[in-house]
């Protein structure tokens, strides 16, 4: 049996279009969600007797994001990460970092495109953002 005279193009297209996407579906270019500096406004979620300690910390809270780089700051100390996407859609952003391992995946939620929720305490303690 012979094969038609298109076929082989068609089998290299088809294998370079294969290679492409491995490639890029290696790559971790960010989330279009986080990208961008987020100021923290309040913490939720905390008892009442905590609530201004972590308010003060929250306040102070400043998150840039770019590429795959996250720089966390707060009033006493400034950290920068590479981080992997694990799971992202317009509503929520799951991540997890180089340092912390990926047995500590970070949650973000959107109520919308300025204003984000980070889960710092997984079904507690959410520190409250927005896109400056």
């Amino acid at each position: 049996m012979t094969r038609p005279l298109y076929a082989a193009p068609v089998l290299a297209a088809l294998t370079v279009a294969v290679a492409l996407a491995l490639t890029l579906g290696g790559c971790s270019h960010g989330s279009a969600n986080l990208t961008g500096h987020w100021r923290g406004l309040r913490a939720e979620g905390v008892s009442t007797d905590l609530l201004d300690a972590t308010n003060s910390y929250a306040n102070h809270m400043r998150l840039d994001v770019s590429g795959n780089a996250i720089t966390v700051t707060t009033a006493k100390d400034t950290r920068t990460d590479h981080y992997t996407v694990v799971a992202e859609d317009k509503a929520h952003t799951v991540i997890t970092t180089d340092l912390d391992g990926p047995s500590d995946p970070q949650t973000f939620t959107f109520s919308d495109p300025s204003t984000m929720r980070w889960a710092v305490a997984p079904g507690g303690t959410m520190v409250v953002f927005v896109k400056e």
